[in-house]
């Protein structure tokens, strides 16, 4: 009798999580794999979106404050309701071996429900470097992207043998190499002209719109791609000021607005700098592409981290005061070789970060064979 295949249910939610479930889901071969894409509390999304979209650098007191003891236990109470009902009936249905989350507020329900339904609960941190408390599980095994993020963990009191140092978990569609010129045809970009992508993420925030001024009266060829989310406001603001732009500055700089789209990859891809808000997802998926990062802004406390991980790692730039930003873009733009020096590091950290599909598919078989939960 041939033996049925174990069973893994990804739990995800939509921002940055759902990029990084698909990955996980990428990287899973071999397995019967159920990809639970839950869409988060309204209630809770509200608040958070408005910062990140009107201004991500006000969520650093928040932040800070949510970390008191006694407000982290309001939230853990707050955030595990809604979902108690619906995971349950899914871990019923799925009857999974293996569960791995990508959002932290599914835990709170998963870590009870493990015993109850005998499933190993594999714990994707979601930050890279400055994730909150409630993000890490003694009772979990808790993925971090570095050596860093290890010790954080470690000092948050979770055992050595629980935290898996693995990378970040990039979709397989920004991996591999790729032809710049013809990427560029395809999404019907000039192949020749120095190109940037401007992106805010893909709620959109507005703080992009502070790199503007760089491209008002240069006198070089660029092609400069817009891509504003699921922020119509920005997509009707940028689409008035190129029409504005094109009628007074005549060919010297080219603009694409795009909303919401699926081929960010291409994008990144067809760009010789990325411009936008330093969240892990879209720093990271830069990486793979081999593509410099400029960042210009970032959720405050949140992702504070990932600017430490721009410089560390010698992947681009970081600029968050609107004039030496514009400076700096039009520096880049007059002289495209001072990004050079970030070719090596770039390639250096993509090869780190591909071998996250093959440390989580190693652990998984390492589980299922030691603790018998294949059978």
């Amino acid at each position: 009798m041939k033996r049925k295949k174990p069973v893994i249910s990804i739990f995800t939610t939509t921002w940055g999580h759902k990029s990084i479930g698909k990955a996980v889901e990428n990287a899973l071969k071999g397995y019967r794999v159920y990809f639970n894409l839950i869409e988060p509390d309204a209630i809770s999304v509200k608040p958070y979106n408005a910062l990140y979209v009107v201004s991500p650098s006000l969520f650093k007191l928040p932040f800070k404050m949510s970390q008191l003891n006694y407000v982290s236990k309001i939230i853990e109470k707050y955030l595990s309701k809604p979902y108690t009902k619906k995971i349950e009936e899914l871990i019923k249905r799925q009857r999974p071996k293996i569960v791995i989350s990508a959002y932290f507020a599914f835990n709170f329900n998963l870590v009870k429900l493990s015993n109850k339904y005998d499933f190993l609960l594999l714990n994707i941190i979601a930050d890279p470097r400055t994730f909150h408390p409630l993000a890490v599980f003694s009772s979990a095994e808790n993925f971090v992207f570095d050596e860093n993020a290890e010790k954080k963990c470690l000092n948050y009191g979770i055992s050595q043998n629980r935290i898996i140092k693995s990378g970040w978990f990039v979709r397989k569609e920004f991996q591999g190499s790729y032809n710049k010129l013809r990427v560029r045809r395809s999404l019907s970009l000039s192949p020749n002209e120095f190109t940037i992508a401007v992106i805010g993420g893909g709620e959109g925030t507005i703080s992009i719109l502070k790199i503007l001024p760089a491209f008002a009266d240069i006198k070089h060829k660029v092609q400069v791609v817009f891509i504003c989310g699921r922020n119509k406001s920005l997509y009707r603001s940028l689409k008035l000021f190129q029409a504005m732009h094109d009628l007074k500055n005549g060919n010297d700089v080219k603009f694409v607005i795009k909303g919401y789209t699926e081929n960010t990859h291409k994008y990144l891809q067809a760009s010789d700098l990325v411009i936008g808000k330093a969240g892990p997802n879209l720093l990271f998926e830069t990486v793979a592409t081999q593509t410099p990062f400029f960042a210009i802004s970032h959720i405050a406390g949140q992702e504070d981290g990932n600017l430490d991980i721009i410089k560390k790692y010698k992947l681009g730039f970081v600029e968050e005061n609107p004039v030496k930003a514009i400076k700096l873009t039009r520096k880049i733009i007059r002289n495209p070789k001072i990004l050079k020096r970030f070719q090596k590091p770039l390639q250096r950290l993509s090869e780190y970060n591909n071998k996250s599909y093959k440390i989580l598919m190693e652990y998984i078989k390492e589980k299922l064979n030691t603790n018998s939960l294949g059978s």
